[in-house]
């Protein structure tokens, strides 16, 4: 993905409002790419909780995204290679899709996903 642009450590009455927090320190930044956007907010104030380890994606709320690739046993092994966490290596779904699951940094599932 792209970075469209970034702002760290953003401080506003107007955030705050906007979030329904006090005293908010974020960054945040617009990645884009694969015809969609994700936008990702990291809090440095206030402390939020952190995200349950192992959390089960059937849990309510979102528990994991899902980004489509090409070619993901090559992605794969890249990223096992580095040290990130799969659930399993890709399997095959339903003809024509293959799929994977790993954890981020922060524990939160991510799916990567090929349609042939």
């Amino acid at each position: 993905m792209k970075l469209e642009w970034r702002i760290d450590h953003r401080r506003s009455e107007l955030l705050e409002k906007v979030l329904a927090l006090k005293n908010v320190d974020v960054s945040y930044a617009m990645l884009s790419g694969w015809g969609g956007r994700v936008e990702l907010f990291q809090y440095h104030e206030p402390k939020g909780a952190p995200f349950p380890p192992d959390r089960p994606v059937c849990d309510q709320g979102i528990t994991h995204m899902a980004l489509q690739v090409s070619e993901i046993e090559a992605l794969y092994e890249k990223l096992a290679g580095q040290g990130v966490r799969f659930n399993s290596p890709p399997q095959e779904i339903r003809p024509g899709v293959k799929a994977a699951y790993f954890h981020d940094p922060d524990g939160i599932s991510v799916e990567i996903i090929q349609y042939s």
